[in-house]
């Protein structure tokens, strides 16, 4: 029974020297261990005597490194103290976490979940959207001690039945993520999705509009079964090239009209980093519209301003990006077997920013001026010399490459064979 002084590296690194199995007693907090496999696995437990009968008892605490957030040597010594605090009144921990998990029910890890960890998250409101209604609406009421594997395969089941198969992938990796959130902070003792698959094997999509495509989509727009706030959303994922989630939720301080500069704070990019995005006049040209619309109805409703340039009903947020790719779906057509949305083949949002992208590399602007465009990480965070030295934000190029795109694409709208455009000479490589 080893007593060392129990350090992050001294985790990271122990264990057996012979055996299968080797456990070191922390010299900081008395009772606490850790148990290292001849695997690799290294676990946390609480040994103490029960107060009630005077007999040696262990409590898993979780394994070193897992859950979310990771259980570090830290988090383990406050966990092991709370525990020894317990003990000091009367209460056994091994007993109380055992009525914990006892009366916890999956309903109530989805509503801890949410509240404590996904609400955080730039998806956070489809996060607890996908879990309450693919999950607590048809496991919610079992306890997390009876929580079994075949319980989650249930869920995924049922939306798979319904075809729905990328909401099938979301929720296997929502579930995943909320079991391992749970295992780490000891609500859970077993990770009960290690080893499932993903349900369903997507392919990565390629759909990218042809010239003739954009025309009879943008015209089809106006009659569209949609509100008017989401034709624009459409419009601007295509002319500035930018994910719908970020379109959607522009707020006013976002915006320098006068500078025709929109910025994405690091907050809302997916890649975690400000994105500025110039704007063409014809961008410009549809938030101003958009913006209006929006203070006309707020006048109406006799209403302080809202600050969301598209906001959901009640002006109390915007809209949510998730709700444009089902407005889209909605306008799907099939007739004798053929699907269409707006007079052309299937496509969602995201298929948008991917056209753009394609007809702007057409055009003769560089494929890294494009990522810069995107705001990919490929482009923007490639190496140590871009993400820490390299300080040019190419917002000269951006701006060119986002013009030229537009000059096309009000080309492709007036019906003209060849849009005039000027090449991108001396664009940096």
């Amino acid at each position: 029974m080893p007593k060392v002084e129990l350090t992050d590296r001294f985790c990271q690194t122990a264990k057996p020297t012979r055996g299968l199995q080797a456990e070191f007693f922390d010299t900081v907090v008395k009772g606490l261990s850790l148990l290292a496999s001849a695997g690799g696995a290294k676990t946390f437990y609480l040994n103490y005597t029960r107060p009630t009968d005077g007999k040696r008892a262990r409590m898993k605490i979780g394994r070193y490194g897992e859950g979310d957030p990771k259980l570090t040597l830290g988090k383990a010594r406050e966990k092991a103290r709370e525990g020894r605090g317990g003990i000091g009144e009367g209460q056994d921990p091994l007993v109380e976490k055992r009525a914990l998990a006892a009366s916890q029910t999956v309903a109530d890890l989805i509503d801890n979940y949410v509240s404590r960890h996904a609400s955080t998250k730039r998806s956070g409101d489809e996060i607890a959207r996908r879990l309450r209604k693919n999950v607590s609406d048809v496991i919610g009421d079992i306890k997390l001690a009876d929580l079994h594997r075949r319980d989650l395969t249930r869920c995924i089941d049922a939306v798979k039945d319904r075809g729905a198969h990328v909401e099938a992938n979301r929720i296997f990796e929502d579930m995943r993520a909320m079991v391992r959130w749970a295992r780490g902070r000891g609500d859970l003792d077993e990770n009960l999705v290690e080893g499932m698959r993903r349900p369903t094997e997507t392919a990565e999509r390629d759909r990218v509009l042809s010239a003739g495509e954009i025309k009879t989509m943008w015209a089809a727009i106006p009659d569209a079964d949609m509100r008017e706030s989401t034709r624009r959303i459409l419009r601007l994922c295509l002319v500035t090239a930018q994910r719908v989630g970020e379109v959607a939720g522009i707020v006013r301080s976002e915006l320098d009209l006068e500078r025709s500069l929109w910025t994405i704070p690091a907050a809302r990019a997916k890649n975690k980093r400000e994105h500025a995005v110039p704007l063409s006049d014809m961008a410009v040209a549809i938030i101003r519209e958009q913006i209006a619309a929006v203070d006309a109805l707020d006048e109406r409703k006799d209403r302080t301003p809202t600050p969301f340039i598209f906001p959901g009903p009640g002006s109390r947020a915007s809209v949510t990006g998730a709700s444009i790719p089902k407005a889209v779906k909605r306008e799907e057509v099939v007739k004798r077997g053929v699907a269409t949305i707006m007079g052309i083949a299937p496509w969602t949002p995201h298929d948008l920013r991917r056209s753009a992208a394609t007809h702007m590399e057409e055009i003769g602007i560089s494929p890294f001026i494009i990522g810069h465009v995107l705001n990919h990480v490929s482009a923007t965070k490639a190496s140590i010399t871009s993400r820490v030295y390299a300080r040019y934000d190419y917002a000269k190029e951006k701006r060119e490459a986002l013009d030229l795109w537009a000059a096309r694409l009000v080309g492709i709208l007036a019906q003209q064979q060849t849009a005039k455009v000027i090449g991108m000479h001396g664009v940096r490589r």
